[in-house]
């Protein structure tokens, strides 16, 4: 039986691949040993996704905490450089999804209210965007 932390993590991918469906025609998951979790295409460009999820929000501090190491069941936490075009940040009780470049941090933190605040259904579009606005440069 897989861990509880594992269901939580696969069902963040499902829910970010259901996302990314609206607007790639290919979104697949890959298996749960790869460094990417989710593999989709813009205009015939594949890019590589890490999904982060968490279930529930740090009480203490009122926000969403993200590590972008990987899992602490790997010897190696940190991603090869070029590994990860982007990042979805999940927070599944809200069912909200944010994406974002890898920029060198360890770790992000989202407050609660601009979780609750945030769109996902637009920060695909956005993503989709930018990621076409990045092939023509």
């Amino acid at each position: 039986m897989p861990r509880q932390s594992e269901r939580i993590g696969r069902s963040g991918e499902y829910l970010v691949a259901s996302l990314l469906s609206l607007y790639a025609d290919t979104v697949v998951v890959v298996p749960h040993s790869a460094e990417a979790d989710i593999i989709f295409d813009v205009d015939h460009t594949l890019y590589k996704c890490q999904v982060k999820t968490q279930s529930k929000i740090r009480n203490h501090r009122v926000s969403w905490e993200y590590d972008f190491r990987r899992g602490s069941f790997t010897k190696k936490r940190q991603y090869d450089k070029d590994a990860i075009d982007v990042y979805a940040l999940v927070a599944l009780d809200p069912q909200k999804v944010l994406f974002t470049f890898p920029d060198g941090s360890k770790q992000k933190t989202i407050k609660d209210e601009e979780m609750q605040a945030m769109d996902s259904l637009t920060n695909v579009k956005n993503l989709f965007k930018e990621l076409q606005c990045q092939q023509t440069l």
